[in-house]
């Protein structure tokens, strides 16, 4: 009977890690970059195809209505981290009612190599 909680616990944990929207998604993901701007830590991960995606930077406090900083500490993060202009942006709908998460799309044409 005691083993019933442990096993729940470990199904718990395990759903969490695979919760991509989470903050333990990205405080384990391996390609994950942290770039800090403003004090405020945000959290890079690629998505592919010119595709990334950046967690983190809100403007602090109890309530936040400031989503512009925040957004634009987000985008600068990614050209940051990528070395590619930001060409669009969107705030997936799940999950995101702080605008925590938001996805953008770069154009890397002007770095070497590309």
């Amino acid at each position: 009977m005691k083993m019933l909680p442990f096993v729940a616990l470990v199904a718990v944990a395990s759903a969490l890690v695979g919760c991509q929207g989470s903050a333990v998604y990205y405080h384990r993901d391996p390609a994950r970059q942290i770039i800090v701007l403003d004090q405020r830590e945000i959290s890079i991960i690629p998505l592919g195809n010119d595709k990334w995606e950046a967690f983190g930077g809100k403007q602090g406090g109890w309530i936040n209505t400031d989503y512009d900083k925040q957004k634009a500490r987000q985008i600068e993060a990614i050209e940051k981290a990528t070395g590619c202009k930001v060409i669009s942006t969107e705030f997936p709908a799940i999950n995101n009612e702080n605008k925590l998460l938001i996805h953008a799309m770069v154009d890397c044409t002007g770095q070497p190599g590309r």
